[in-house]
């Protein structure tokens, strides 16, 4: 008798509820932390900026049409991941890919974690500043503090009730990821431009770097972004399954997953460039910029703004994290 098991039948009919729109909103700030600084790096190695912008549309375009076939067997006969890797390995070949997936979702879920705990930090001390001076009683060798390790405990709990709907389930999360993430993104922009009286000299500054030694760090910049799809492509039979049509997934894909990454790392060489003005150095790291802004006895308002930019940047790493583990 063959083996049966939920995630080895076509997925029900009434769990086929994802639009083209569904689509959009899970791509949009989906890997939210890691595509805001991507382009740090290719900017650190001596391209300008819009070199490296050029190497962000090139690196998520090479990767799109591979996300949106790799979801087509989902989205037509509306099998898993579980059926495409079978029938890829065979029974007992699909093993391996069942653990190293396994394995690296749990790695993952720990990374983004960590993340999702600094944002809780700079949310709690918009809140009650004195948080900062919690004491530490955990030892050197934790490589972490009593107060950074509270601040993952109190984001591992904000992420678990998320992991329980089923995918078909939660769909209207991405779109409410999207909406506040999007508002917060463009506010923080906004915010840095007015407070440096300009975008900064990032956006100036020209390349530092040709010929071949330019074509080589744009070839490593592309692998980057390539390697940071990948991910995606492997569930996209996952959440092609729920689509409402075979066609949803397609054309929503093609145009959102460069523009969306593209869009996002455009925001993070803006904010950045304006934070060299700001504090004389480019602070890369958004979370890290907005604990900046508490640093300077802020104001009511201040610490209004930093706590909601905070607060959507939890909802979008909780997003991250359902990518890796709601398939």
């Amino acid at each position: 008798m063959a083996p049966q098991s939920d995630d080895l039948l076509p997925v029900p009919i009434e769990e086929r509820t994802w639009t083209a729109f569904s689509y959009v909103t899970f791509i949009a700030s989906s890997r939210f932390s890691d595509s805001w600084m991507i382009t740090s790096s290719m900017i650190v190695l001596g391209m300008s900026w819009w070199q490296a912008w050029l190497v962000v549309w090139i690196g998520y375009g090479v990767m799109t049409p591979f996300v949106v076939l790799m979801g087509r067997p989902g989205a037509v006969f509306h099998v898993t991941f579980p059926v495409v890797n079978r029938a890829s390995f065979g029974i007992f070949g699909s093993l391996w890919c069942v653990f190293n997936r396994a394995t690296m979702a749990c790695i993952w879920y720990g990374v983004q974690s960590s993340i999702g705990g600094s944002c809780v930090l700079v949310m709690l001390r918009a809140i009650w500043p004195n948080v900062n001076e919690i004491p530490n009683s955990m030892p050197l060798s934790s490589g972490t503090n009593t107060r950074d390790f509270v601040c993952f405990f109190i984001f591992w709990v904000i992420s678990l009730p998320f992991i329980w709907p089923p995918v078909h389930k939660i769909r209207h999360f991405f779109t409410f990821k999207t909406i506040v993430t999007l508002i917060a993104c463009l506010i923080f922009m906004i915010w840095c431009i007015v407070k440096a009286k300009g975008v900064g000299p990032i956006i100036k500054q020209p390349a530092i770097i040709h010929g071949s030694e330019l074509a080589w760090a744009m070839i490593n910049g592309a692998s980057v972004c390539i390697s940071n799809l990948i991910t995606l492509t492997t569930n996209a039979p996952d959440f092609g399954s729920r689509a409402k049509t075979p066609s949803a997934p397609i054309v929503s894909q093609l145009w959102s997953i460069p523009f969306s990454y593209g869009l996002i790392c455009l925001l993070g060489v803006i904010v950045s460039s304006s934070s060299q003005t700001i504090y004389g150095e480019a602070i890369w790291s958004p979370v890290d910029l907005l604990g900046k802004f508490l640093d300077d006895n802020p104001s009511p308002a201040t610490r209004f703004g930093v706590w909601f930019i905070a607060f959507s940047f939890i909802i979008a790493q909780v997003g991250t994290i359902l990518i890796f583990l709601k398939t």
